[in-house]
């Protein structure tokens, strides 16, 4: 059994690491200063001795006090730096006068109880605190500043990543990426030690590595016009700050979003890009070249074997075959389809037989491997007619039903109705979807929709023509289907209650008036009327000169400017 020795070895390992930590003892100590003053550990005890000579060896008498004997061998000093030790009066060492004035000869010892206060001074600009552990962006050379308000600091005790402590001689270097554990502390002149501090120092001197990813059609270094560049920095200890690019050597920007293609010309292009860190490590600058496609290949149709003409149409015989030629300008051309005579659309990898009789219709689309579309038509009887189509329909959207719009909001209520439009003046519009209130998934627009549930509501819309060519839009409205909140006020308070039939009104006097008002948070207040005992009014100023002696019952209605009405009622008599 081998268990004990190997469990004695590491309880003597683990013992030997804590104590290690552990600051060593510092004494307390008499200190004398080059400037001559005398200090003293205020917690020491002090004892007199009194001799008749300066020599070394002169025999000395430890004094004694039978009126304080409690409180002196030892004595403590009282007070914390300037104390005396007295004895009236001054006398002339020559004459063995007393000196004029009168005067006490004193002894001046200054006590201290107080350690140093010591602090890290750090000798770099690129450095990080974060949750108490401080992160630095270079090698450093480390250095201390400490203060001690009487006998002064005699020296800096460190230990480095629970090494022990040792007297701190200038500079410390911390020049490997790491993580090092700092604790340090200072000790004066006559003993005093202060309490160990410690902090946790990073040096990150690695850059950030910033990742550049295409979302969308890309064709080795080819990208679409639909295309966007994506950086993505990353930094393993103290995280990204910042990263930067510029296109085609203009200014550098601050990356913030995906960059688009669309906004780029068609062509060649170059992005240079690089990040720093948040100790100001910079990355070396990345480059990526590239070119924008945005134009669809183009399709030419040819018909080989013999043909015959009369009265203006050409005729094809079933042994004529239909061959298509397509060329792109960078991409290269990835498919081709294509329609006879409005049927399905098929692939195109051979010479295509002539088989059906009557006029010849041919439709082609052209995709380029970064899927630029072009849709071409050709009738035998007609010229060759060649367009490209590379936008998308103009949308726009109305509401049928109550509708209050204010600056940048749009007020509906549950019942209005939300009307989207689209339409295409190229290859036509298709089709519509449309998300409501964050769906991740949109859905297809077939009809109006109202919307039930009060509060904001985003839209977002697309539209589609026959190419698929895409639209979106977007744009919030907010349902309101609550009324202004009413409220009145008597211009006099109640004198008392008065029964009537039954039931307890209030009763106020003659001359007073009634305020009406109204909130609305979401439309707005349009109107308030009001029913007075039957009487209709809309409601303009204070209501006044009211008939002594009767009872009155008044109805308030408030009405927002999208017609969502509130009403209230109220019944006082009138003394």
């Amino acid at each position: 059994m081998h268990f004990r020795p190997v469990l004695i070895l590491l309880f003597l390992l683990l013992t030997n690491l804590l104590l290690a930590q552990e600051p060593p003892a510092h004494p307390h100590k008499m200190y004398q200063s080059p400037e001559g003053k005398l200090y003293v550990n205020r917690h020491d005890p002090i004892y007199l001795r009194i001799a008749a000579s300066p020599e070394e060896d002169t025999a000395s008498h430890l004094l004694r006090s039978k009126a304080t004997a409690k409180y002196t061998n030892p004595m403590y000093f009282d007070a914390e730096g300037y104390n005396t030790v007295r004895s009236p009066w001054k006398v002339d060492p020559e004459t063995g006068e007393y000196a004029e004035p009168k005067e006490d000869v004193m002894f001046v010892v200054y006590a201290d109880s107080k350690p140093p206060q010591s602090r890290i001074k750090w000798q770099s600009e690129d450095l990080l605190r974060k949750e108490g552990i401080v992160y630095l962006g270079e090698p450093l050379h480390l250095n201390f500043q400490t203060q001690d308000a009487l006998s002064g600091t005699a020296s800096i005790y460190y230990s480095l990543n629970a090494n022990p402590y040792q007297p701190f001689e200038p500079p410390l270097q911390l020049d490997q990426e790491q993580t090092y554990r700092l604790k340090y502390y200072g000790v004066d002149h006559v003993g005093n030690a202060e309490k160990p501090k410690q902090v946790e120092i990073i040096v990150d001197l690695g850059p950030p590595s910033t990742a550049m990813e295409i979302e969308g059609d890309r064709y080795e270094n080819v990208i679409s016009g639909r295309s966007e560049i994506v950086l993505q920095a990353k930094d393993q200890i103290t995280g990204v700050e910042q990263t930067w690019y510029s296109l085609d050597e203009g200014q550098r920007e601050p990356y913030r979003v995906p960059l688009k293609a669309s906004q780029l010309g068609e062509g060649e292009h170059t992005l240079t890009y690089h990040s720093m860190d948040r100790v100001h490590n910079k990355e070396k600058k990345k480059e990526f070249q590239f070119y924008v496609d945005k134009t669809a290949p183009r399709v030419m149709e040819e018909i080989t074997g013999n043909s015959f003409t009369a009265d203006g149409k050409e005729y094809f015989s079933g042994r004529n075959r239909l061959k298509f030629i397509s060329m792109d300008n960078k991409a290269g051309v990835q498919e081709i389809r294509y329609s006879i005579n409005n049927g399905a659309f098929k692939v195109y990898d051979k010479p295509v037989a002539l088989t059906e009789s009557g006029n010849l219709s041919i439709e082609t689309v052209a995709i380029d491997r970064v899927n630029n579309k072009k849709r071409s038509r050709k009738f035998t009887n007609r010229s060759h007619v060649s367009y490209v189509d590379l936008t998308g329909p103009e949308l726009s959207h109305e509401f049928d039903g109550p509708v209050f719009r204010h600056q940048d909001s749009t007020f509906i209520t549950p019942d209005t109705e939300v009307i989207l439009h689209g339409k295409d003046g190229e290859s036509g519009f298709n089709k519509m979807e449309y998300a409501a209130d964050r769906s991740e998934q949109p859905g297809p627009y077939k009809e109006p929709f109202s919307l039930k549930q009060e509060g904001v509501h985003p839209i977002r819309y697309s539209g589609y023509d026959n190419l698929d060519n895409r639209s979106t839009r977007q744009f919030s409205c907010t349902v309101d289907d609550q009324g202004p909140e009413i409220y009145h006020r008597f211009s006099s308070p109640s004198l008392r209650k008065r029964e009537t039939e039954g039931k307890r009104y209030p009763v106020y006097p003659s001359h007073v008036g009634l305020f009406l008002s109204a909130t609305d948070a979401a439309a707005g207040l349009d109107r308030i009327s009001y029913t007075l005992n039957g009487s209709s009014h809309t409601y303009k100023s204070m209501i006044k000169n009211l008939t002594p002696g009767r009872l009155y019952r008044l109805e308030v209605k408030a009405i927002d400017n999208l017609g969502n009405t509130q009403t209230e009622s109220l019944d006082f008599y009138i003394d």
